[in-house]
């Protein structure tokens, strides 16, 4: 009878275990990050600059011009990865990136891109020298750009019509 008892007992457990397995994990509650800002005011933001600056400089260029540019997570992480290792071969930490606006010139040699404007990212960071087992910041300033290839090409996508 114990033998049938314990087998019982085997039973229910791996059932129980199993279930447990199969529940959905815990979602982990994530903060925003300083400077997350309502949907409200970047509607506030992005609409200000079409009336302010878009037009303008649409009508100046006589092009649409783009409104914004687009990365994919996998693009920006891998990004931020590569910008890690090389700023560390020199000797230095990424600490932030910066987002530049930039203009291709109508001679450029894609037409598609020719005469647009882009964003382009470019990380930044402290420079670090080496001497004896201490770690010791440069006269080198704090968040300046670093000699690093920027990523550009968010502009792959054609960009919305209309602003946010």
């Amino acid at each position: 009878m114990s033998f049938i008892k314990s087998g019982w007992v085997l039973v229910a457990s791996v059932l129980f275990f199993s279930l447990i397995g199969c529940a959905e994990p815990e979602t982990k509650v994530v903060k925003p990050p300083k400077g997350v800002i309502p949907i409200k005011e970047a509607k506030m933001l992005d609409r200000t600059y079409g009336e302010t600056r878009h037009a303008l400089i649409s009508e100046q260029l006589g092009i649409k011009d783009n409104r914004s540019s687009w990365w994919s997570i996998q693009d920006l992480e891998d990004y931020i990865a590569y910008a890690r290792s090389q700023a560390k071969e020199k000797g230095q930490e990424v600490t932030g990136l910066r987002v530049y606006f930039g203009a291709y010139p109508r001679s450029y040699g894609n037409q598609e891109v020719a005469g647009y404007s882009t964003l382009f990212i470019v990380p930044t960071g402290t420079s670090t020298t080496q001497q004896g087992s201490l770690n010791l910041f440069s006269s080198f300033q704090e968040d300046a750009d670093l000699e690093i290839a920027p990523l550009n090409m968010g502009h792959s996508r054609t960009p919305p019509g209309t602003g946010y």
